[in-house]
């Protein structure tokens, strides 16, 4: 779908990235390997999307939604972009600048339902 739809699938772009990010870790090995190759095409679009107009027909609550998964994917790509996150219990500790950047990783991908580990 995505390679014969060319350029007609730009303005959709940015709403398949995290349905295929998730797809990227499943069970099933053939769709573990489709879901990396649509996302290998899907991401090289990306820089294409932002600049061209609103397709006739999205609604509020779509466009609301596309400028959510632009924010995901802004901070998927560029860490510094990331919320920062406060622990939610007292810690009798000051965080150093790369623990925090950790824990704004980790809470970036509970968020999104992704996984990941750190290691120090």
């Amino acid at each position: 779908v995505v390679q014969t739809m060319d350029a007609k699938i730009l303005p959709y772009v940015i709403f398949l990235i995290v349905p295929i990010l998730g797809r990227m870790s499943d069970v099933n090995e053939h769709v573990r390997l489709v879901s990396t190759n649509c996302f290998a095409m899907l991401i090289k679009l990306v820089p294409l999307e932002a600049g061209i107009p609103n397709p006739p027909g999205l609604s509020p609550e779509l466009l609301r939604h596309r400028d959510d998964e632009r924010k995901f994917l802004s901070q998927l790509l560029d860490s510094k972009k990331l919320d920062p996150f406060e622990i939610p219990v007292t810690i009798k500790a000051e965080l150093r600048k790369y623990q925090q950047e950790g824990v704004n990783w980790l809470a970036f991908l509970n968020k999104y339902q992704l996984h990941g580990i750190l290691c120090d």
